[in-house]
């Protein structure tokens, strides 16, 4: 049987990388690093900086050519390698700065996704919501917004420090969840309920905290992202990990996650649909990641022997 070292994560990324040049093209696919999305990608990555720092501190004043700095270089590899799927995500997400959508579906969606809402539920959520509109939430709200950024690499990292293959998996459904999306991202292009229908609100959200916050996310955020949810899908993806990790990690993260979700609709950033679209591919995320890693064990066995059969 052919035999490669090469992970499910590495044929995925670099399979996703080629049809969307093939599909969009070189320029509409190009992904450019800008000082707005340097910042977040920097800080997704983050624990590779920290990972790679305290490897390399234990030998910092080893004599060079040492085996101890040989074993930092090849450890700091594999930390690079491991983490990668973060590195692609990121890339894969800020390619729709351009606006790949209009090849496919040049008209926005958004009058389509509040028809789904009003049928579904009467009304899209964030107009209820309006009512409630009050500076300490939004401030509350706004911060539990920003946690999309902060709670993959932390569940991220307390994997890798104790189950790589769980680690892996974390890491595989974080990047089969943004392939996922970026197909709703071209089929349903929209720009959120707050931007395509400013009528439907009375109230307007204010704060420090929110307009700092929300600035910096709406510099770096791709321009129609609204279908599915990643927030939605993520922030669900880090939940279900959380709780194979344990009761005591779930109990701190369900808030978390719950003020995640519920802040996507108060700040008027997507319909419900959005929403259930979010979980529906946090869903498929995790069993996908799963069975991708079976598919590769079973691709990597070992063969059996000759006479190992009697």
């Amino acid at each position: 049987m052919f035999r490669t070292n090469a992970r499910a994560e590495d044929v995925l990324s670099v399979t996703a990388a080629i049809v969307l040049v093939m599909f969009l093209g070189v320029k509409a696919a190009g992904f450019q690093l800008t000082e707005e999305n340097y910042g977040d990608i920097a800080f997704i990555l983050s624990p590779v900086a920290l990972l790679i720092f305290v490897s390399s501190f234990r030998y910092a004043f080893r004599p060079l050519g040492t085996p101890a700095i040989r074993e930092v270089t090849s450890r700091t590899g594999r930390i690079l390698r491991d983490w990668s799927p973060f590195l692609f995500f990121s890339m894969l997400y800020e390619s729709f700065q351009g606006a790949t959508w209009q090849l496919f579906s040049p008209a926005d969606k958004d009058p389509l996704l509040l028809r789904w809402d009003i049928r579904l539920f009467g009304q899209t959520p964030s107009v209820p919501l309006d009512r409630w509109i009050r500076p300490e939430l939004t401030q509350v709200l706004t911060i539990a917004y920003f946690l999309h950024l902060v709670l993959p690499p932390v569940i991220a990292l307390i994997w890798y420090r104790s189950d790589l293959l769980v680690f892996r998996q974390f890491l595989l459904a974080i990047l089969v969840s943004a392939i996922i999306a970026s197909q709703g991202y071209v089929l349903v292009p929209a720009v959120g309920p707050a931007i395509a229908f400013p009528s439907l609100y009375r109230h307007t959200l204010t704060g420090a905290t929110y307009e700092a916050v929300t600035s910096l996310i709406d510099s770096a955020r791709a321009p129609r992202d609204v279908f599915p949810s990643l927030h939605v899908g993520i922030s669900s993806i880090v939940l279900w990990y959380a709780w194979r990790h344990g009761r005591p990690l779930f109990i701190i993260t369900l808030p978390l996650v719950f003020a995640n979700w519920l802040s996507t609709l108060y700040l008027r950033y997507h319909y419900m649909v959005d929403v259930i679209a979010g979980w529906l591919t946090a869903v498929a995320s995790i069993l996908l990641s799963t069975w991708i890693l079976r598919l590769e064990a079973w691709l990597k066995r070992e063969p059996a022997s000759p006479g190992s059969a009697h």
